[in-house]
């Protein structure tokens, strides 16, 4: 198990319901956000087995890339 920190400008809500559906067993913890060349970021900790955090994480490039 290990943590890792995304910066997205996925509102958190969003992520969520990602999750949720993705029935990945991760949690989410939103951080805070920062901005990057104007851009809102929000800086997300994934924790969760590495199996897991893999299959929010493949879940969530689909779902942001239309698939």
């Amino acid at each position: 198990m290990f943590p890792l920190i995304i910066e997205t400008a996925i509102p958190f809500e969003e992520l969520e319901e990602i999750r949720r559906k993705s029935g990945a067993g991760v949690g989410l913890t939103l951080l805070g956000t920062i901005e990057r060349n104007g851009i809102v970021l929000n800086r997300v900790l994934v924790e969760g087995p590495t199996k897991e955090i893999e299959r929010f994480m493949g879940k969530l490039r689909l779902a942001r890339a239309g698939g």
